[in-house]
């Protein structure tokens, strides 16, 4: 293999040359387009099913669950696919070029149903939700593999990391609470299924140009090389992956918290909408941990730098098991005692989200250490697959706890649909906090180590 010096310069200058702080900014800004798409799907959309469509919760809960899970098997696959693609586009970049434009198209179309018990109602339904995952992965799983790829150095992994969790954090702050009021809004002009068709238009615009706009500002980072055609073959993937346990620790606490973390933040909106009685609030709780999620992101940036992502992991557990335990003593204690646990656990997330982000590429390098193979791709589609899977599993298993314990839609609730709400909203996010916490103190690449790890990848020569 040829020596570093050798290499074409777009692929010597990703491998270890500094990243400009604009492009940086650029690339990581991605996330504010794909979490247009993102959070109305997670927050959102289980409540239209079962409150503007009118679909029974089991089926609503199966349908997410079912789309989800179809999304988390196409990842590892658009992964591996990825992975072969040679393009003036890029590696990458001809993926979020041209799959944003099927992706905003799908989305709409994933709001415009017909309401239950309309004929082909729970069909179309399903068909709107599958495509759109479909296009989410062909685009999203590039976009994400992009901060593997552009750069080997550890901090500007860091500093895209953050900038892609500030721009995800305040898409969230906008959807959670501009699309309720919004809706209210429209709704009285238009009628409420052409409210949401409406949001959901306005919203793919604003992604598309993003998405595009982040491309564009990766152009050259992800440049293949002829280097790049004779690369390891499926078999040989696979058994490098199994044998990279760290990357194996991270997939395992990710799916775990994102299947705790699906039946809180889902939940979210029947509690305010049912517990409390003020549904309006629930769009605020939801954009309240957002802000205080993009607050704390540059101080968990600080702290993986200075301490190391597991550290930084670990120590944002402690707010969010806090944060979980508050919310229930501040039940019928008032919204201020509400929002405020909301907040603990909102601090605790954001070290979780800045972490795993940051955590995923160093994993890469740990799997061309140890193996000589890397594949960005198929990491980055591995931690999507579980993130996703979990997700379904924790919508669809949220769907069927509310078909048994009598939930009516846009009703009124009996006590033991209150109490069920309740309970899965302590003893999910508690149980999962520390579980968690086990699987990551085993995590063993360090700042020193990586720095070692990418040392000797130089050395003996980049594939």
């Amino acid at each position: 293999m040829p020596p570093l010096a050798e290499l074409p310069e777009s692929i010597a200058a990703a491998a270890s040359r500094p990243i400009p702080l604009y492009r940086k900014l650029a690339i990581g800004v991605g996330d504010f387009g794909f979490n247009f798409y993102w959070q109305i799907a997670s927050l959102y959309l289980l409540y239209f099913y079962t409150d503007v469509l009118k679909l029974p919760p089991a089926t609503a809960g199966a349908i997410y669950m079912a789309a989800l899970i179809w999304d988390a098997i196409l990842d590892p696959v658009v992964g591996l696919y990825v992975d072969k693609t040679r393009s003036r586009f890029g590696r990458y970049r001809i993926y979020l070029v041209l799959g944003s434009l099927p992706l905003a198209a799908s989305f709409v179309l994933m709001l415009m149903p017909p309401t239950y018990p309309a004929s082909g109602a729970v069909v179309l339904t399903l068909l709107s939700h599958i495509a759109f995952r479909t296009f989410y992965a062909i685009a999203s799983v590039p976009y994400a593999a992009l901060s593997a790829r552009v750069t080997r150095d550890a901090g500007d992994r860091a500093d895209i990391t953050a900038a892609r969790m500030v721009s995800a954090a305040l898409s969230s702050v906008l959807v959670a609470t501009a699309t309720m009021p919004f809706v209210s809004w429209l709704e009285a002009a238009s009628g409420r299924r052409a409210a949401w068709i409406i949001i959901a238009a306005i919203y793919a615009l604003l992604a598309t140009a993003i998405v595009q706009f982040s491309a564009h500002a990766s152009k050259g980072l992800d440049a293949p090389s002829e280097h790049d055609a004779a690369g390891p073959t499926l078999s040989e993937k696979l058994r490098a992956t199994r044998a990279n346990w760290p990357l194996l620790l991270v997939l395992l606490a990710v799916g775990v918290t994102s299947f705790v973390n699906t039946i809180f933040q889902k939940n979210v909106l029947y509690y305010f909408k049912y517990v409390v009685g003020n549904a309006k609030l629930g769009g605020l709780a939801l954009g309240l941990w957002a802000l205080v999620t993009v607050l704390c992101v540059p101080l968990w940036t600080a702290v993986a730098r200075r301490w190391g992502k597991r550290n930084a992991w670990l120590a944002g557990i402690v707010p969010y098991l806090v944060g979980t335990l508050l919310w229930r003593f501040a039940d019928g204690h008032g919204t201020t005692a509400l929002f405020a646990a909301l907040a603990c656990m909102a601090v605790g997330m954001a070290a979780y989200y800045v972490s795993f982000w940051a955590m995923l590429p160093d994993t890469v390098e740990y799997g061309e250490w140890k193996a000589g193979i890397r594949s960005e791709s198929l990491a980055f589609g591995l931690l999507v697959f579980g993130q996703k899977a979990a997700l379904g599993l924790g919508a669809g298993g949220l769907g069927l706890m509310l078909s048994r314990v009598g939930y009516v839609a846009d009703g009124v609730q009996n006590a033991g649909v209150l109490d069920a709400i309740k309970a899965a909203m302590l003893w999910m996010p508690l149980g999962g906090g520390l579980i968690a916490a086990a699987l990551i103190a085993f995590y063993p690449i360090s700042p020193t180590r990586h720095r070692a790890m990418v040392e000797e990848i130089a050395a003996r020569g980049l594939p």
